[in-house]
């Protein structure tokens, strides 16, 4: 998520922007590999693009807290009001437009005669939790229609949650504390899941969704309340700015190894934290212009890759790619990438960036007065 200076008291952070096309391309990447398949789903980082939702999840908890914490740490009915209502533009015009989009393809291709790849994947009982945002809730056991859009119902999930666990946040003021607490929400999340034999790519629907977003979330939004704490976000801290490098490295790399998935969320976890307190190089490149703008249109990317993915991959078959060679098996999977880009820029510019713009404060802007004065100083650090 982005808030602007224009809307919030708190200006962007332009690097946690930039991390937001990290995450967005790691699921597309896999996504890609799975439907246009160029053997790139078994290496490295790829093989675990999912854990691309892990790190909007992280980031999600941190930038809320961010920007949010000063007003919901002592939430009223009106704050309440409209926090819920910043998120809900923010997720569901981009969430219906595409779902729609899918409800008009699926009743086309149905009085054309047209074969759907996993045709029950576009059962019409589902579209009433999918509408409501809470079909990753264990309301259902299958995920159909805009299969990502199971990580929003998780993050709807947590907003709501929110005022809970900024109230207890606000509670801590020891910043290693903090740190504990972002550990022990991994840590447990870590346990759940072994104890009952989850695995992070299937874990779509609660309660393994639910547990899943809640040890990232709650980890991300202490991770933000030590920076504020220690008066650090934005620093000029040389050692911050290595130790994101390096944490971004280590999981780039570490998947090869074998490395379990928790252990790799750490180092995101790091990653961002240590970003956030860094104004060098990484800070830096994370900032850069082209990176801001992917992580812009990162939600409308997200949303809309998989649909345009899998008629992609019906067009171009596997044995249609093998046929081809590998060159050009290379050029289609390329090609696929730079359509769902495309896409999501349509999808920004036409439906997200406008009706958030619009509709943001239709029910009232949140108090400016809040900010707290280590925030204001955290900025200035």
């Amino acid at each position: 998520m982005t808030e602007t200076a224009s809307t919030q008291a708190k200006p962007a952070i332009a690097s946690l922007t930039g991390i937001r096309a990290l995450a967005a391309f790691l699921v597309l990447f896999l996504h890609a590999d799975q439907n246009i398949p160029i053997g790139l789903s078994h290496i490295g980082a790829v093989s675990r693009g999912y854990l691309g939702v892990d790190l909007f999840f992280l980031l999600s908890g941190f930038i809320l807290t961010y920007v949010y914490f000063d007003s919901m740490e002592r939430p009223t009915g009106r704050k309440f009001a409209i926090f819920m209502w910043h998120r809900f533009i923010r997720l569901y015009p981009v969430h219906i437009a595409v779902l729609a989009a899918l409800v008009i393809i699926v009743l086309s291709a149905g009085r054309l005669g047209l074969n759907l790849r996993s045709p029950e994947a576009f059962t019409f009982g589902a579209l009433p939790w999918q509408l409501l945002l809470v079909h990753a809730w264990g309301v259902t056991d299958q995920m159909s229609w805009n299969v990502p859009s199971w990580s929003i119902s998780a993050e709807w999930f947590a907003y709501l949650c929110f005022p809970l666990v900024a109230y207890g946040l606000g509670r801590v003021r020891d910043p290693r504390m903090l740190l504990v607490i972002a550990v022990a929400s991994l840590g447990a999340a870590a346990l759940i899941f072994s104890l009952a034999g989850w695995g992070l790519s299937g874990a779509w629907i609660a309660p393994s969704a639910l547990v899943r977003i809640a040890g990232s979330f709650v980890c991300g939004a202490a991770l933000c309340r030590y920076a504020v704490l220690r008066r650090k976000l934005e620093s000029r801290s040389a050692l911050n700015d290595a130790a994101a490098m390096m944490a971004i490295a280590a999981f780039l790399v570490l998947p090869s190894f074998g490395v379990p998935d928790f252990a790799l969320i750490a180092l995101l976890a790091v990653f961002i934290a240590a970003l956030a307190m860094s104004s060098g190089v990484t800070a830096r490149l994370f900032s850069l212009a082209p990176m801001v703008w992917l992580g812009e249109i990162s939600y409308s990317l997200y949303m809309v890759h998989f649909p345009v993915l899998r008629a992609l991959g019906i067009v171009f078959k596997p044995e249609r790619l093998a046929a081809m060679g590998p060159m050009t098996a290379i050029a289609v999977y390329a090609f696929a990438i730079c359509v769902c880009v495309a896409a999501a820029a349509v999808l920004y510019y036409l439906v997200e960036r406008p009706l958030r713009v619009r509709l943001r404060n239709v029910i009232g802007e949140m108090p400016r007065g809040a900010a707290t004065a280590s925030a204001i100083a955290a900025k200035s650090a």
